[in-house]
């Protein structure tokens, strides 16, 4: 027998004792969910982040001069995007362009998630550093 712990919204908890065969299920059932919760999350990107790194949401409709800021900022982009490597770049088209997940580029390239995210870090240091 086990035993399985429950919290409440409110902050209260309550245990109650189960089989082994239920704790077995319980544990397969609460993994499940870790994992579609990350599914569902990975891709997610806070406002705030963005706006840490500089990302602006201007509405161009309302403002004829957003319009050319946003315009400018792409050149900005643009030109910091030449300072990278072929790879870089070609990684970074898989991402941004193709919308392609690092587990489908990692599929297709053999290289690890892990090295792949610390290519991605790279890049945004070196995008960083240029605009």
């Amino acid at each position: 027998m086990k035993k399985i712990k429950y919290e409440f919204a409110d902050g209260t908890t309550s245990e109650i004792e189960v089989t082994n065969e239920l704790y077995a299920l319980h544990l397969q059932l609460v993994q499940e969910e870790k994992r579609n919760h990350w599914r569902e999350t990975r891709r997610h990107t806070s406002l705030n982040y963005l706006l840490e790194l500089g990302v602006d949401f201007a509405d161009t409709a309302a403002d004829p001069c957003a319009a050319v800021e946003l315009r400018e900022d792409d050149e900005r982009i643009h030109n910091a995007i030449k300072y990278l490597s072929d790879k870089q770049r070609a990684l970074l088209e898989k991402v941004f362009n193709q919308n392609m997940s690092l587990r489908e580029i990692e599929r297709q390239t053999g290289v690890t998630h892990q090295a792949l995210s610390k290519q991605i870090a790279v890049i945004y240091k070196k995008l960083k550093k240029y605009l």
